[in-house]
């Protein structure tokens, strides 16, 4: 039985990822894993993973909002 994704799903999927990148890789920039990299260069690393997700919240509040508004 196959299960299909729901956009909601990959919407949270995808901000749990960029918190932890950024989150982890902070860490691992303050014990020296990651020597040549910013902290700045992670959080947009991580808030570029959320933003792409974003538009799917945006679009399930607009839907939200103007369903029922179309029928006559």
């Amino acid at each position: 039985m196959e299960k299909e994704l729901k956009a909601k799903t990959v919407s949270l999927v995808a901000k749990i990822a960029g918190a932890l990148i950024v989150i982890i890789g902070a860490v691992l920039k303050w014990v020296g894993v990651f020597k040549a990299c910013e902290v700045s260069e992670l959080v947009t690393v991580g808030f570029t993973i959320m933003g792409i997700f974003g538009t799917v919240d945006l679009n399930l509040l607009a839907e939200k909002f103007t369903r029922g508004k179309n029928e006559c």
